[in-house]
């Protein structure tokens, strides 16, 4: 496959967005055990509204995996 600058800005800014909501969760997953409760979203994004919250979590777990909550950082 041949790369195009315009898919390596595209893949580039990609790892980018998903390296920073990696790097996010890890802020806001306060015991470390890859899932972000109701608390912790609560303690470390202020912002995030329970609706919100229960709307990303998308298995309804109660909880968000690093990719639903990739998702809420996206969106």
């Amino acid at each position: 496959m041949k790369m195009t600058p315009i898919t390596l800005v595209f893949g580039a800014m990609f790892i980018t967005s998903a390296g920073l909501a990696a790097e996010d969760f890890s802020k806001v997953d306060a015991n470390g055990d890859g899932l972000i409760t109701m608390d912790e979203a609560a303690a470390g994004m202020p912002e995030l509204t329970a609706g919100e919250f229960h709307a990303a979590d998308a298995n309804g777990d109660g909880a968000l995996s690093l990719e639903e909550f990739a998702a809420v950082v996206a969106g």
